[in-house]
């Protein structure tokens, strides 16, 4: 008979994540200064941006199925608009520095 307790153990460890709270992802630093970034810094950032931006999406989305606080995925949000502007600009720099 032990192998039901087993199987209630595993069932109970496995759904676990379902009842776990949502987890904030925490917002990357600043991106690299457009008048004196690399190209392969600019990439770098706008892929940690990406990553950020997808890490955001997956917490509003546990918020939504989860009845969290909408007010704390939107708030993630705007820091994820926020970022992308501060990117976009030093981006728009970087370019006109480096002729693209």
């Amino acid at each position: 008979m032990k192998a039901p307790a087993i199987l209630s153990a595993i069932a109970a460890v496995i759904t676990l994540p379902v009842f776990a709270d949502c987890v904030a992802p925490t917002p990357p630093g600043n991106p690299p200064s457009g008048d004196k970034a690399t190209r392969e810094e600019m990439v770098a950032a706008q892929s940690v941006i990406k990553g950020y931006d997808a890490a955001v999406g997956s917490y509003a989305e546990c918020i939504k199925k989860n009845g969290g606080r909408a007010a704390d995925a939107e708030e993630a949000v705007r820091n994820v608009e926020k970022l992308a502007a501060k990117f976009n600009a030093e981006l728009k720099a970087f370019k006109q520095k480096n002729g693209g």
